[in-house]
Order: structure tokens, then C-alpha cells, then sequence
């Protein structure tokens, strides 16, 4: 990874942690009730207040945040809107408001997306953030896109495959595109930028390995999490790769007040204090997770609360340094 942006998410090979955009409640009981008084659809999030939440995760030191690519807002199959923001014009505008949170893409529907646009796109984000860009990818599963976009969603891992060696081949700074006749300006800041896959892609591992950066997973629970990175380590190993690609995941955070309060579960994550958080990150980060985007749509307090006690009392135990 050299000295890439993924390297300075995840420096000591151990587990740090980021975010994952929007930093809105609307998923808690309040929020519900908030969103139907202000006439939002459940999935939309209020983004009053995003960039004063995005200036706080970059100076209380969190290691990312992460936005993903929904074209369309689908009400009646997903009911998520995500950041409401198209990503590569949100990645700019974020670029410009912090300076040391690693921006991250969690994940860019590349079937959808000329790979020429991708690549521009993603290598101005690097450029106007200084390189701190880390592009996740993936095919979408929202089948209804597809058509929209004129793609055939039974090639979608193929088109994936292709896009990236294409985008690859546009970062290059040694040699120009079409016969060295044109270039795709601007080049990015990092050697190359990192891509990461999230979820499978219909790809198999073996090729992950080969030709990304790391694989960012669902949020499973423990035993599962480490199945999967016995699975990951497995390739590596039979590939003759010595070092390691990072793994990545999420966790859907409703921090309770109480710092001894046990988990109580729901999909992706859980209710529960920090005391027992720090307990359970310490856990995945003992079977090998590297990094966990917390997720804050279901959180019953309000997001600088959270963000300022997460700082003050589980930051410290992790997002650790290259010389610990």
C-alpha cells in the first residue's frame, strides 16, 4: 500500500475507526417522528447540519468517513436515500471543509458509471483532498437501476472487472491513453488510489486479492466476521501473498448513556454503552478487522454527543499510530 490513504486509515495494521455518512437519527424513534413532522420519507436524512458534523469527525480525529452511491431513491424496496448527495461532488465539497479524515467511497456503483468519468472524478477528489481518497466499489443490488442505465445486470461483474482495469489505466502517469494520442487529466496525488470491493461484487476472491486493495464487509455477527477472514487470509496465502489486504466493516451504533450497558441487537449493530463496545471492537479487532465505519442512523442521542464521548473514551483504544 505504500504511503496511500489506506494506509494512513489503517497504519498499524490493527483496528481503527471512522464513519459512515449521513450523520443523521433518522432511523431512532425521534428521528421517525421528526421526519414525518418535517414531511421527509423514511430513508431521507435532514443534512442541515452535515458539514458542521463532518468538521467535528475530522478534528476529533476519526481515521474516515464514508458515503455511497444511490442514483435513485427507492421508497418502496430500500427506503434509503443515503447522503442525499451525489458522491464525487459531496467527496469535493468535504475535501475543502476537513484536512485529515480520509474520504471514502463505501461504494461507487461502477456498472453504472462510465469508468473515463470514474476516473476523472476520483482522481480530482484525490487531488483536492490532498490524497486522501480510498474509492470502494461494487456492482449495486438495486435491481430496478439497471434498465434505468441501459446496463444488463447479468454482466454486471464482468463490467466491473473491465471498468477497473480501464480506470487503472487512466491513473497511469507514465504513459497516455488511445496510442499515447490523449490523457485523462488530472492525474491523482497517490501513486494510485486505493480501491477497496464492498461485498462480494459477484467476483471471487482470488481476483479480489489480485487486483484491489482490501475488502470492505457486511457488518456480521463475531463468529461469522471471523469465518470470513479465515476465508480472506486463506486466498492470500494461496496466492503467495505475504502481506495481509485489509478488511473492512461497519457497525450500526445506538450508544447508549450508560457505559455498562449490554448489547441489545438489532440488524447491522446494536444498543449499548461503551464500556461494552470497546469489549466488542476489541473482539473483532482480535480476529483481524482493521477497520469499522460507525454508523449513527439509529442513535437515540444526539450526534455530537456521541461523536465527543466516542473521542474522549473509545477512540484511544484504537485508531493507533504506525509505531505502536
Amino acid at each position: 500500500m505504500g504511503f496511500s490513504a489506506l494506509r494512513k486509515m489503517i497504519p498499524a495494521n490493527r483496528l481503527t475507526l471512522g464513519v459512515e455518512l449521513p450523520l443523521d437519527t433518522d432511523w431512532s424513534p425521534e428521528g421517525l417522528k421528526q421526519a414525518k413532522k418535517e414531511g421527509r420519507p423514511f430513508g431521507v436524512p435532514n443534512m442541515e447540519r452535515h458539514a458542521e458534523f463532518a468538521r467535528l469527525v475530522d478534528r476529533l480525529g476519526f481515521k474516515s468517513m464514508w458515503i455511497r452511491d444511490v442514483p435513485f431513491f427507492d421508497p418502496h424496496r430500500f427506503g434509503d436515500a443515503a447522503q442525499l448527495f451525489d458522491p464525487f461532488a459531496y467527496l469535493g465539497y468535504l475535501a475543502a471543509i476537513t484536512h485529515d479524515v480520509i474520504l471514502a467511497t463505501g461504494a461507487i456503483v461502477l456498472p453504472l458509471r462510465h469508468p473515463y468519468h470514474v476516473a476523472k472524478a476520483a482522481a480530482t477528489v484525490d487531488q483536492l483532498s490532498g490524497g486522501r481518497f480510498v474509492m470502494g466499489i461494487a456492482t449495486g443490488d438495486r435491481p430496478v437501476e439497471f434498465p434505468i442505465f441501459g446496463v444488463d445486470a447479468d454482466q454486471k461483474g464482468a463490467i466491473l472487472r473491465e471498468h477497473v482495469e480501464l480506470i487503472k489505466e487512466a491513473w497511469n502517469k507514465d504513459h497516455m491513453l488511445f496510442d499515447n494520442q490523449l490523457d485523462l487529466l488530472p492525474k491523482p496525488v497517490q501513486p494510485e488510489i486505493p480501491i477497496v470491493m464492498a461485498g462480494r461484487g459477484t467476483q471471487t476472491l482470488e481476483w479480489i486479492v489480485q487486483h484491489l486493495d482490501g475488502w470492505f464487509n457486511y457488518p456480521r455477527g463475531v463468529a461469522s466476521t471471523e469465518l470470513q477472514i479465515e476465508e480472506w487470509e486463506k486466498v492470500h496465502e494461496k496466492l503467495g501473498i505475504t502481506e495481509r489486504k485489509p478488511y473492512i466493516s461497519a457497525y450500526h451504533l445506538d450508544l447508549h448513556e450508560h457505559p455498562y450497558h449490554p448489547a441489545k441487537p438489532f440488524k447491522f449493530g446494536a444498543t449499548i454503552g461503551r464500556n461494552e463496545l470497546i469489549r466488542h471492537l476489541k473482539r473483532l479487532e482480535e480476529i483481524g478487522v482493521n477497520h469499522i465505519a460507525l454508523h449513527f442512523r439509529h442513535s437515540q442521542r444526539p450526534i455530537p454527543e456521541v461523536l465527543h464521548e466516542l473521542a474522549e473514551y473509545v477512540l484511544p483504544e484504537f485508531n493507533h499510530t504506525g509505531n505502536d
